[in-house]
């Protein structure tokens, strides 16, 4: 297969997933919210040490690694993030209440695609992404609503 077939397959299947998850959120959306205590998280030095760890051009880990952990080329994760970016103001970089930087499109990506590949929490992305269980579960959730808003009609 060539790579434009492999993208396909591989949007495809996303896609299945991505359904599966909405639909398992429509039947646990009913959960009593929590207020939380704020934790301050380096948000910005998780989002550089994943940038050197993967995006840059002789980053820590090549393209097969980022192929491996992330169950999807680097070129398909950036067109992907890319169009979320430019399409969905939940993908685009913000700034909290606080004034202090939100997480970038690629960290939410990250996280999506993490607990998509992987069937982690949502809490697992706090260690090595600096992101609350709540934002790792926004991010899956509007991942997938976006991603098979965009694709559907091409891909299912």
């Amino acid at each position: 297969m060539d790579s434009g077939s492999d993208n396909d397959l591989v949007l495809h299947t996303l896609l299945s997933a991505a359904q599966d998850v909405i639909r398992e959120r429509g039947e646990t959306s009913h959960r009593e919210k929590k207020h939380r205590k704020y934790i301050n998280r380096d948000r910005e030095a998780a989002h550089e040490l994943l940038v050197c760890d993967y995006f840059v051009t002789d980053s820590l880990y090549d393209l097969s690694k980022f192929k491996e952990r992330f169950r999807i080329s680097r070129n398909l994760f950036l067109r992907i993030a890319l169009d979320l970016k430019r399409n969905y103001e939940f993908f685009q970089l913000r700034w909290d209440a606080r004034g202090k930087r939100g997480f970038t499109t690629i960290q939410k990506c990250t996280t999506a695609l993490r607990q998509l590949g992987y069937g982690i929490t949502a809490d697992a992305s706090d260690e090595y992404l600096k992101m609350s269980e709540r934002t790792g579960r926004d991010c899956i959730y509007l991942f997938c609503e976006y991603v098979i808003e965009l694709y559907r009609d091409i891909y299912l």
